[in-house]
C-alpha cells in the first residue's frame, strides 16, 4: 500500500494514513471485517464462485495485499489452487497468516513487502491475481501502472480480481465521500474514537474510481475483457474480473 518515493503528494499523505490503520492498529480493521461493514463475506464468496467456475484446471494464485489472509483462505478452500503467495507490508498481519492458511492444501509463502514494488520485480508466472481495498489507495495513473504490470505476469487464460471502492458513472469523489459518511450510524461496533479515525483514514487515502473508469483501465492495461462481478448494496464498492 505505500507508494513510490516519486508519487504524488497526495499519495504520499495517504500513505501516512494506511500506515497508521493497517499497521499500528490492526484490531481496527479487523472489527470492520469482522462486522462485515464492508461486505468482505459477500464479495470472498464471489471470488470463491469465480475460482470454481472459471479455473478447472490447478492454479497459481498471489494474494496482493493479502493481510491476514483469513477471508482468502476461506475463498480458496474447495478450489483447484496448487500454489499460494502473500504479500502484505504488515509483520503482524503475515504473522496471523501463516497460522490461517494452514487449511490450504498447497505450498504457502509469504512476503513482507511493498506490493507495487514486488510486482514490478515478480518473476514467476501466476494464473490469478488478486487485490481486495488496497488499490484504491493509488491514483489513476499509479492505478493503470499497477495493472499493467499485473497483467506482464499472468498466464494465458489467467485472472485479476479485484474488489475496490467505485462510483457510479457521473459521481467524483466529493460525492462518493458524502456517500460513505452516511454510513456512520449503521457502524454500531465502533466508537466515536474509532469511527473518526476510520473516517479520517478513507477521506486521506480512498481515491474510488467509476464503473467506466475500470472498464477502461482494463482495456488499457492489456486486458481481453472487464466483468463486474458484485456490487455492494450500498454501491461504494465492486468487484471486477479482468481477464486475459
Amino acid at each position: 500500500m505505500f507508494a513510490s518515493d516519486t508519487g504524488s503528494a497526495s499519495t504520499v499523505a495517504a500513505d501516512a494514513s494506511t500506515v497508521a490503520v493497517f499497521q499500528q492498529d490492526w484490531k481496527l480493521y479487523r472489527k470492520m471485517v469482522d462486522n462485515n461493514f464492508l461486505f468482505h463475506r459477500e464479495a470472498y464468496g464471489q471470488l470463491h464462485r469465480v475460482l470454481n467456475d472459471g479455473m478447472a484446471q490447478p492454479f497459481r494464485f498471489v494474494d496482493i495485499a493479502c493481510g491476514d489472509a483469513s477471508a482468502s483462505a476461506g475463498a480458496l478452500e474447495g478450489t483447484r489452487i496448487s500454489q499460494y503467495h502473500g504479500i502484505d507490508f504488515s509483520a503482524a498481519a503475515l504473522d496471523i497468516a501463516s497460522k490461517t492458511l494452514k487449511v490450504l492444501d498447497c505450498p504457502v509463502t509469504l512476503e513482507q513487502r511493498d506490493f507495487l514494488e514486488a510486482i514490478v520485480e515478480w518473476k514467476q508466472v501466476v494464473d490469478v491475481a488478486w487485490i481486495g481495498l488496497s488499490l484504491h489507495h493509488l491514483l489513476t495513473p499509479e492505478k493503470l501502472a499497477f495493472m499493467r504490470n499485473v497483467r506482464k505476469i499472468l498466464a494465458p487464460g489467467g485472472m485479476f480480481l479485484i474488489y475496490e471502492n467505485t462510483s457510479p458513472d457521473g459521481e467524483d469523489r466529493e460525492h462518493w465521500l458524502q456517500r460513505w459518511d452516511l454510513q456512520k450510524p449503521f457502524w454500531t461496533a465502533y466508537s466515536e474514537e474509532e469511527w473518526n479515525a476510520m473516517a479520517a483514514h478513507v477521506h486521506a487515502a480512498d481515491f474510488p474510481e467509476t464503473d467506466a473508469s475500470w472498464h477502461r483501465l482494463g482495456r488499457e492495461a492489456g486486458f481481453a475483457s472487464v466483468k463486474e462481478v458484485f456490487a455492494t448494496p450500498t454501491d461504494l464498492f465492486r468487484m471486477y474480473c479482468f481477464a486475459t
